[in-house]
């Protein structure tokens, strides 16, 4: 193994929107930063559908040439296919190209200063102290870099945090999506279908120039279940054509029991900073990053990057997290005991009790913030949850 590079204040592993965002945010503070990605190319092989919120577009000074659409509604199916539109006045959510996202935001933080390197697997990261020591094969060639501080934004699977005593998360769901051309291409549609995708649902929503993005979240089995999705598709004639080239990711529905040690941060999916509701982690990981460039730009000041010196990024990420967080996974595990009947009865009950309109004249209705809304929501319908279903959850809400 080659020696190490010269010393940088800060490598970030991963260069997905979190990394590059927290990359310009430390090179425009002043550091030497080196952003470590295993892809070729900072676009490549993006298993996400790019739906974000205003809040999102204007935390991230998102170029307008990457929204493909903006949408104020969607329709949410029940097992049957009956519908249920939900719609707001607002723009409430845009569709964006997400690997033209990855690669102008990995562009802008380079722009500022930050180095890149891509073909760069770490294999290995180890505080030590005076530094910290990434290994990484870049190129087919073992390399050593060294810096002060590291942060972990990969995404999440990777076993990097769990080499570093910080714990594991062992629940998530896995994502399967593809592009597919569709006959009409209105507005978005969900569908909720416990035997089309179970633990999880469904998606086809529309992008442009007559495509769209189909695609599911499930426990198992997502390349068959996206198999059965395609083809109810094609049959109603929504798309033309089941033969395409699928993509996987999987998804945490919980966040890492520890997100700091000495010298070293996690940052987004891979610290599961991610909405268990619907697998959207792009804001959340956004607003994560930017408590992460403070902390460590006080710990510079400081020239202190102990354990105890990072853990406050910790304390204040949960702070602003933590109740959308166990909410949304409580609701994540609601769902999950529900079956197609239960579904469809919810699904009834929901129209009859008028709560589209509810929705449509909410004033605070946030598409990154649904803990108030799914609260809101239960307490309009004044649903009696049984109490075999809500006792082994009821400590998942609290504090």
């Amino acid at each position: 193994m080659s020696s190490p590079r010269r010393l940088y204040n800060t490598i970030i592993i991963g260069a997905g929107p979190v990394g590059s965002y927290l990359a310009r945010k430390l090179t425009r503070l002043g550091y030497k930063v080196l952003v470590l990605d295993k892809k070729i190319t900072a676009g490549q092989d993006i298993c996400c559908t790019g739906i974000v919120s205003k809040e999102c577009l204007d935390l991230m000074h998102i170029d307008k040439n990457l929204i493909m659409r903006q949408a104020n509604s969607a329709r949410f199916l029940a097992p049957s296919g009956k519908p249920l539109r939900v719609w707001h006045s607002n723009k409430v959510a845009y569709i964006i190209d997400r690997s033209a996202l990855n690669l102008a935001m990995a562009d802008r933080a380079q722009e500022s200063g930050a180095n890149y390197l891509f073909d760069a697997q770490v294999t290995d990261i180890q505080a030590g102290t005076e530094s910290v020591r990434v290994s990484a094969n870049y190129r087919e060639q073992k390399r050593l870099f060294e810096a002060e501080t590291a942060v972990i934004a990969t995404g999440f699977g990777s076993p990097l945090p769990g080499r570093l005593g910080l714990g594991e998360i062992n629940d998530f769901v896995i994502g399967a999506q593809v592009e597919v051309n569709m006959t009409d291409p209105d507005e978005v549609e969900i569908y909720f279908d416990q035997i089309l995708a179970p633990g999880g649902f469904a998606w086809l929503v529309p992008t442009r120039d007559n495509k769209g993005l189909a695609g599911l979240l499930t426990h198992h089995r997502p390349g068959q279940h996206l198999k059965k999705l395609l083809s109810t598709l094609k049959t109603k004639g929504k798309i033309t054509s089941t033969e395409v080239t699928p993509g996987y990711g999987t998804i945490p529905l919980h966040p890492l029991p520890k997100t700091y040690t000495d010298r070293i941060l996690v940052v987004g999916e891979a610290a599961g900073q991610v909405k268990p509701t619907t697998g959207g982690g792009i804001y959340y990981g956004v607003m994560c990053a930017d408590i992460a460039a403070d902390i460590l730009h006080q710990a510079f000041q400081d020239h202190d990057f102990s354990e105890s010196r990072l853990a406050p990024y910790q304390k204040r990420w949960r702070a602003r997290l933590g109740k959308e967080l166990r909410v949304g996974y409580w609701a994540h595990r609601l769902y999950n005991k529900f079956n197609n009947q239960q579904i469809e009865r919810l699904h009834n009950l929901i129209n009859k009790n008028g709560i589209p309109q509810f929705i449509a004249e909410l004033d605070d209705l946030y598409f990154d913030w649904q803990s108030k809304l799914i609260l809101k929501t239960l307490k309009h319908l004044a649903i009696t949850i049984p109490t075999q279903a809500i006792k082994p959850l009821r400590k998942t809400i609290q504090p």
